[in-house]
């Protein structure tokens, strides 16, 4: 009897079975729910990392460029060549809040180059005259005499939200759903108002007072007066992204400004 007793007794009971099933249902669900986190945060850094590597290689870039604009200069030829030859690079020839050229052998070829950036609408993510945009760069060499060769313009940054700056910035298309909560819901033109209120191109004189564009070659200083791309003795740019795909932890598109200055031999 003693032994039929004991042997009835061993083992789990269901309960205890089905108690032990919801302890370790309950762990592997918060575990996993744990590994789905870092790996959304792993995707969200990684995102980050590239768009800043991405505003940050751009920037490089264009601070290179500039610093060889206007060389060759003139100044170097006992007889001073004229404007068309090959070998003497004028400067800054045109720029506003949105653009830029000018001549410069940039790349120590000795070969004089035409370099023009603008900032273009990417109509693939956002309607004509809008932003998310595209910065895109083109280098063609100068030849004597003229026309000068058309510019061949290769998209160096997409994903651009800043534009002209100030009241006329241009619109940040899109809308967000934070946290995927419709009462949070918002405008990406206002969410992102903050990355645009600086133009992608900024000029300033020799004694550091920013030029106001008029044109793409007529400027106002503070006080109003007039001044020409040879007065531009500095640039700044800057540049605001972001990511094409929503942040999975705040459910938002991660945003990033970068910028710099370069100091010019413009002639």
């Amino acid at each position: 009897m003693t032994r039929h007793r004991k042997e009835r007794q061993s083992g789990f009971s269901l309960i205890e079975m089905m108690l032990v099933l919801a302890i370790l249902t309950l762990v592997m669900g918060v575990t996993m729910k744990a590994i789905m986190d870092v790996e959304k945060r792993q995707r969200t850094e990684e995102a980050k990392v590239d768009l800043n590597q991405e505003g940050r290689e751009f920037v490089d870039q264009i601070v290179r460029d500039l610093h060889q604009a206007g060389y060759p200069a003139n100044t170097m030829y006992a007889v001073a060549p004229s404007a068309q030859t090959g070998t003497f690079a004028q400067g800054i020839t045109a720029g506003d809040q949105t653009s830029i050229s000018f001549e410069g052998d940039v790349d120590g070829d000795g070969i004089v180059d035409i370099v023009n950036y603008q900032l273009s609408t990417d109509t693939a993510v956002a309607p004509a005259g809008q932003c998310p945009c595209k910065l895109q760069r083109s280098q063609v060499q100068k030849v004597d005499g003229g026309p000068q060769p058309a510019p061949s313009y290769s998209t160096e940054v997409d994903q651009v939200i800043n534009s002209v700056g100030g009241a006329g910035a241009w619109t940040i298309a899109g809308n967000f759903t934070p946290n995927g909560s419709l009462a949070q819901s918002g405008v990406n033109n206002n969410y992102y108002a903050g990355y645009k209120v600086y133009p992608i191109f900024r000029y300033y004189n020799a004694t550091g007072k920013e030029l106001t564009p008029t044109s793409t070659t007529t400027y106002t200083d503070p006080s109003g007066n007039a001044a020409t791309v040879a007065d531009i003795k500095s640039v700044r740019i800057s540049v605001s992204t972001m990511t094409r795909q929503i942040d999975p932890i705040t459910g938002t598109f991660q945003a990033a400004s970068m910028s710099a200055a370069a100091r010019i031999a413009n002639k």
